[in-house]
C-alpha cells in the first residue's frame, strides 16, 4: 500500500537520489512545507548558497520512517522557484522489498582490490542482500560511477567476499560514503545478515 506526500509531516527527513546520464549523487532534505498530495517545499541540505539546477535530472525520493524499511517514489521533479525548491512526485511512495533493502552495519576493515589492480584497506560502512557501502574520510578514494571492486572481511565467523559496481556516491558528516550494487554470489552473505541482525537484537 502506498502513501501519499501530503502523509510527511514538516521537519521530516527524506533522501534525494538524483541522476543523470553521467552522474548519481544522494541528497539530504527536509520537507519544509506540503503544499498537495503530490507537491512539497523542501529545504535541500547541501553547498549552502549553492542553487541547484534539477533539470534533465531523474529524481528518486525515499523516505525511512521508524520500522526501517524505506518507502520510495520513483519518479520526482524539482523546481527552484521563488527561491524555493519545490518537489513533485508522480506516484505514491510504496515500500521496497524488506529482504533487499534491509542493511546491516558492518565497522570493520575489508581488503579492498580496484580494477586498476591496486590494494587497499577500506572501512566497511554496512552490508545488504543486494549491495554494500565503504567509507572515505581522508578523501582517498577516487571512485568513478560503475566503477567495480571487489572486498574480502571476516566477521562473526564468515568469510565475505563481494564485488560490487559503484552505484551512489553521498557526501555526509566529512566522509564520502560509496555505495555498491552487488555483482557476485556469496554463499555466506544470508547467514551473516542473520547473525548481525540477531546480534543487534541481543
Amino acid at each position: 500500500m502506498g502513501i501519499k506526500l501530503s502523509s510527511l509531516e514538516v521537519g521530516t527527513r527524506i533522501t534525494l537520489n538524483v541522476s543523470n546520464e553521467d552522474n548519481h549523487i544522494c541528497m539530504d532534505a527536509t520537507i519544509k512545507q506540503v503544499l498537495r498530495d503530490d507537491l512539497a517545499l523542501l529545504t535541500i541540505h547541501f553547498k549552502e548558497d549553492q542553487i541547484l539546477n534539477f533539470d534533465n535530472c531523474n529524481v528518486q525520493v525515499e523516505y525511512c520512517p521508524g520500522d526501517d524499511i524505506p518507502f520510495i517514489w520513483k519518479v520526482g521533479q524539482i523546481i527552484y522557484h521563488q527561491s524555493e525548491y519545490v518537489l513533485k512526485v508522480y506516484t505514491e511512495g510504496t515500500k521496497k522489498n524488506r529482504r533487499e533493502c534491509f542493511r546491516v552495519g558492518v565497522g570493520r576493515m575489508a581488503r579492498m582490490k580496484s580494477q586498476s589492480g591496486s590494494s587497499q584497506e577500506v572501512m566497511v560502512k554496512d552490508v545488504s542482500l543486494s549491495g554494500f557501502a565503504i567509507t572515505d574520510r581522508k578523501d582517498e578514494l577516487k571512485f568513478q560511477q560503475g566503477e567495480k571492486v571487489s572486498i574480502s572481511f571476516e566477521d562473526l565467523g564468515h568469510e565475505l567476499n563481494l564485488v560490487g559496481r559503484l552505484v551512489r556516491i553521498e557526501q555526509r558528516d566529512q566522509m564520502t560514503i560509496y555505495g555498491f550494487e552487488t555483482c557476485n554470489l556469496c554463499k555466506d552473505l544470508p547467514s551473516y545478515i542473520s547473525c548481525k541482525q540477531r546480534q543487534k537484537g541481543n
